[in-house]
C-alpha cells in the first residue's frame, strides 16, 4: 500500500491516481500508479521512458512518440 496517499478530493480517505500513456487507438503503452496527493507532472518523464520502442518499416525504432497530448495537470516548467 505504498502507492496510496491522501485523496485531494476527500481528505478523510486514502486515494490513488492512475497515470497512463495510450496510442491513438486507446491501447495503453505505459502505466503507473501513485498516491492521490502526488503532482501529475512528476510522472510524465518516467511514463515516457517506460514506452517501448515504436516499430516502423526500416531503421532503428523510435523511442518516443512524435506527438504528445497531455492533460493540463502535466503542463509545468
Amino acid at each position: 500500500m505504498d502507492h496510496v496517499g491522501p485523496s485531494p478530493v476527500d481528505r478523510a480517505r486514502p486515494g490513488s491516481k492512475h497515470h497512463l500513456i495510450v496510442d491513438r487507438h486507446g491501447t495503453p503503452l505505459a502505466v503507473t500508479l501513485t498516491g492521490g496527493n502526488r503532482h501529475d507532472v512528476t510522472q510524465l518523464l518516467p511514463l515516457l521512458d517506460a514506452v517501448p520502442p515504436i516499430r516502423g518499416l526500416r531503421g532503428r525504432p523510435r523511442r518516443k512518440p512524435r506527438y504528445l497530448y497531455a492533460d493540463r495537470g502535466y503542463d509545468f516548467d
